[in-house]
């Protein structure tokens, strides 16, 4: 019988401390997610109950309930980790996994793979953020401003994500993620980042199955996922 692979949440207002542990625990097996709030927090543990928290003790959105309590009460049958000062480093963080989740990890294998993500938006000045971002964190970004483009480099480059804006002229974003859908058969995982403070791009977006992030929720957040579906978790 298959073991349900451990998942670990690191409720925490700045993931980025943690990017080398989480990777690391994805290649060994482990779902991994993130949320910078209280209520997000709360909404991911209820759809998918982690074994593990890394809990930030001044995390936003908390109320008058203490935060530990708060968590213990949603998902009774995880280890808590609160953090309470200085982020931990990626050595104690995965120290805390293997104790935590006896020997459910695989071992250690070679560094991930981080793969090539096509990245696809008119805006100049955010298209080269979100490059320059992902190129650091040891991604090979291939970047266009024109959705019909990008389309024709798919089949040269083979992405393992894309990265499209919603709203461009001509093609838009969800145009196009259906013919790289088609075009890789299914094989291309799609991030929509949006300028649209709005309902209807997030229900746009979520109606074709993929992520949605707004672009004032910063460049780190589509990093975050796209290590999570560049990872497989």
């Amino acid at each position: 019988m298959m073991t349900r692979p451990p998942t670990i949440l690191f409720a925490v207002r700045d993931p980025s401390w943690s990017r080398e542990a989480r990777l690391v625990l994805r290649g060994r097996g482990a779902r991994v997610l993130t949320a910078a709030t209280v209520g997000e927090s709360l909404q991911l543990a209820s759809a998918a109950p982690p074994d593990l928290v890394f809990l930030d003790a001044d995390l936003p959105g908390r109320e008058e309930v203490p935060i530990e309590e708060l968590f213990r009460s949603t998902v009774p049958n995880a280890r808590l980790i609160l953090l309470e000062s200085r982020p931990l480093s990626s050595e104690r963080v995965l120290d805390l996994a293997e104790e935590a989740l006896g020997g459910r990890l695989r071992a250690p294998g070679p560094p991930p793979r981080l793969g090539t993500v096509l990245c696809v938006d008119d805006d100049p000045l955010y298209l080269r953020s979100i490059s320059r971002l992902l190129s650091r964190h040891g991604y090979r970004v291939s970047a266009f401003d024109n959705a019909d483009r990008a389309l024709e480099a798919v089949p040269r480059l083979k992405p393992d994500v894309a990265v499209l804006d919603i709203m461009m002229p001509g093609m838009g974003g969800l145009d196009l993620a259906a013919r790289i859908d088609e075009a890789s058969h299914g094989k291309v995982p799609v991030v929509f980042v949006t300028g649209l403070d709005s309902d209807e791009a997030y229900y746009e977006g979520h109606r074709h199955g993929q992520t949605v992030v707004e672009k004032t929720e910063g460049p780190e957040k589509v990093l975050d996922i796209v290590d999570s579906l560049a990872r497989g978790g």
